[in-house]
């Protein structure tokens, strides 16, 4: 027996230690929880130049709370004014933005609330005459140390709105925004979580025909997420996780985990029925598609580990919590379910659905397709091929950036409509500036003082650039701040082109030859240097993965034709995935079905991240495919015969597990989050095609084609483990 049969076996023999001691961890999970908690850390900060220049400025103000915005009392907003119908230097116009400021400034919240009218400052009039702003200092509602609700600003505001005939009136601020986008993120995962669970046992039960059977999988998939959540409580203690990590155990956890236990619940069936006691057909499910489980669960460990050579804590803390649930799904399908096989024995197809009938396994359409394909392997397999290069050269054309615009919000957020507004007649830059960081012993020598000035002069004559141009020093005289907003919004690229101009040219010629070292940072610098980033890393995570994944196909099938052909169909459909998020979210091809707009950006951390999941994920069809058509090879030695029958055989349970990931996947593109609904997209996708296209045409064509070729592995290589049992090849025993 393999060692995936040997766990099995003696899970299966010893049912109640191992039931008993999954409670125990799952209460233990539990506890960690609730009493150890989870130590998260803010996803911001950026990394290269501009992160550099961020870690300054929390270090050097962190102890001046007057100039620090990340450790201050108050918090900083804008309060926009527009009618298209009136200028902004009519009676009507004034009266109406002075009665606004007059209401909120009698508000508790407010310490400070100047209007254009107040200042006469250009910087607050847009160009086109129709809308104006103000500024506002709020309490901040974050700070422990007060209780600040600072909704009744906020509703004087909406109150005023909705009382100026023609005028639209908001309160713009990206932090009131993220407050926003976290109540939406919240109510979203609930509702996906919901549909995730609801979309898995329908089709778990249109798999299995028997509720009891059904329900299995989906306990093990609860099982594995609290056990993971529970140990990334702990591992966060040492290394602290980005907030999103829970997301990404329940997603991973609710695919794997249920496929997983599908698989081996399928085999453990199919060998009961071939007459097999309960314990040898235990032990065989372990011995053959445990294995496989086992392998490709490894397979995806790795390919998520690829992603940590980013560098970027974001990734590695995401990372981190789906390797978690894997490595929590795969222990548990080898030890948790033997036990509970073992303990419901044929009781798991009780309660049957009459009308559904009984499972086949002819293989139904997939069957068929197969026969088509291994009749036509070369026309078949021409056309697909041709068709997925086609869905992959939108690829070339991919615009990476962050989407933090009006456009990439949801209608849902009330503060969407004033962002568009300042974005139409200003810039988003306004709120969100560039900043040029001045770091010295003496920040306020006359030298610097002289280059501080000639860099904003600079900036006032450039059309790049927009005022005010505010200067903030910390109370040591060691760091300077110079907020630059930028005439773009900052996601586009005259934003880019100004930060770039901002670093090659007017900091370096405004502070040449001067002791200092200066930074530009901001969000637009940090999408930048993200972008940077991840182009840098891309080449050592997909050196990592594809080499990892070929060594592991190397081993588990001691063929060196396998593997290669494996990652060629893995590339060929990430590719395709590529394609179709560009065409979908860059051209806008079908974008109205989400409810959303194209906005012409894929994310920037989107294709490395899809690659790192996609590229696991994808082996679990190969692996349990291959390794079925490997053992009816080894027992026959015909390789047509072995692929027509693995595929036959592994028909139902590959296009169940498919169909709840991407059931799962497609859930959470219902997100109204633009960046989650291209994830969701494009993990669905990526699993469709990998499960239908790459598995029923390009494998089984591939295979005929090369024939007994499949299996070459040269004799230099003899030398590798055998990891299938010799015995594996033996026929499984008749019906009685």
């Amino acid at each position: 027996m393999s060692f995936t049969a040997q766990i099995a076996h003696w899970s299966a023999v010893h049912r109640w230690i191992i039931l008993l001691a999954a409670v125990l961890v799952i209460v233990l999970a539990v506890l960690a929880i609730g009493f150890v908690g989870t130590e998260t850390r803010d996803d911001g900060g950026g990394v290269g130049e501009s992160g550099e220049g961020s870690e300054l400025l929390n270090e050097r103000f962190a102890p001046d709370r007057d100039a620090s915005e990340s450790a201050s009392h108050t918090r900083r907003a804008s309060v926009i004014f527009s009618n298209p119908s009136l200028n902004a230097d009519s009676l009507a116009f004034k009266e109406t933005v002075d009665s606004t400021m007059q209401a909120v400034r009698n508000l508790p919240q407010l310490l400070a609330a100047l209007s254009y009218y107040d200042t006469r400052d250009g910087s607050l009039l847009a160009d086109d005459g129709h809308a104006v702003l103000a500024n506002v200092v709020l309490q901040n509602p974050d700070d422990p140390a007060e209780h600040v609700d600072i909704s009744q600003f906020l509703e004087s505001i909406r109150q005023a709105s909705n009382d100026a005939s023609g005028f639209e009136i908001g309160v713009v601020s990206f932090r009131i925004l993220e407050d926003e986008l976290d109540e939406i993120l919240t109510e979203d995962f609930n509702r996906i979580l919901i549909y995730s669970l609801v979309i898995g046992l329908v089709i778990l039960i249109l798999a299995f025909r028997a509720l009891v059977a059904a329900v299995i999988p989906l306990v093990m998939a609860i099982g594995s997420i609290f056990t993971a959540l529970g140990l990334a409580a702990l591992v966060s203690q040492v290394y602290p996780l980005v907030e999103l990590y829970a997301e990404m155990i329940l997603l991973m956890g609710l695919a794997v985990g249920i496929d997983y236990s599908l698989f081996i619940v399928s085999r453990y069936r199919t060998e009961r029925a071939a007459g097999r006691e309960k314990i040898d057909a235990i032990t065989v499910a372990a011995n053959t598609t445990g294995r496989a489980v086992f392998y490709a669960g490894i397979t995806v460990v790795l390919s998520l580990a690829g992603l940590m050579l980013t560098r970027d804590f974001t990734f590695i803390s995401l990372a981190l919590g789906a390797i978690i649930v894997v490595f929590v799904a795969v222990i548990a399908s080898l030890t948790l379910l033997p036990g509970l096989l073992s303990l419901l024995g044929d009781s798991i197809n009780r309660l049957r659905i009459p009308f559904l009938g009984r499972e086949s396994n002819q293989g139904g359409i997939w069957s068929t397709i197969t026969g088509w394909v291994l009749a036509r392997p070369v026309p078949l397999a021409s056309l697909t091929v041709a068709a997925l290069i086609a869905l992959t050269i939108p690829f070339f054309s991919m615009n990476l950036g962050f989407n933090a615009g009006a456009d990439a919000l949801p209608d849902a957020l009330e503060g969407k409509r004033a962002l568009e507004l300042l974005e139409d007649h200003f810039s988003s830059s306004l709120i969100l500036p560039a900043k040029v960081i001045v770091d010295a012993p003496n920040v306020n020598s006359p030298e610097i003082q002289a280059a501080v000035a000639a860099l904003i002069q600079r900036v006032e004559s450039d059309d790049s650039f927009l005022g005010p141009f505010v200067t903030v020093t910390d109370n040591a005289g060691t760091i300077t701040r110079i907020n630059v907003p930028l005439a773009g919004n900052i996601d586009d690229d005259a934003s880019e082109d100004a930060v770039h101009l901002l670093r090659n040219q007017i900091v370096p010629e405004a502070f040449a030859g001067i002791n200092a070292k200066t930074f530009v940072a901001g969000d637009t610098a940090e999408g930048i240097d993200f972008r940077d980033r991840m182009f840098s890393s891309a080449y050592y995570v997909f050196a990592f993965v594809l080499g990892l994944s070929f060594l592991l196909l190397l081993v588990m099938f001691r063929s060196i034709v396998i593997p290669i052909k494996a990652l060629v169909l893995n590339l060929l459909s990430v590719g395709a995935v590529y394609g179709v998020l560009v065409m979908v979210f860059q051209w806008g091809w079908g974008i109205s079905i989400l409810g959303s707009k194209e906005t012409g950006i894929i994310e920037t951390w989107l294709p490395l991240f899809l690659f790192g999941i996609l590229f696991g994920l994808s082996m679990d069809y190969h692996m349990l495919l291959l390794n079925r058509i490997k053992e009816e090879f080894d027992r026959h030695g015909e390789n047509e015969r072995a692929v027509a029958t693995g595929i036959r055989l592994t028909a139902g349970q590959i296009t169940s597990a498919a169909a709840v990931m991407v059931g799962v996947f497609a859930a959470f593109a219902t997100s109204r989050i633009l960046g989650l609904q291209q994830f969701g997209v494009g993990l669905a996708v990526a699993v469709f095609l990998d499960a239908t296209v790459i598995r029923v045409v390009l494998l089984p064509a591939s295979m005929k084609l090369l024939g007994n070729w499949n299996w070459y592995l040269p004799a230099w290589l003899d030398w590798l483990p055998q990891v299938t049992p010799p015995d594996e090849a033996t026929p499984a025993p008749a019906d009685d």
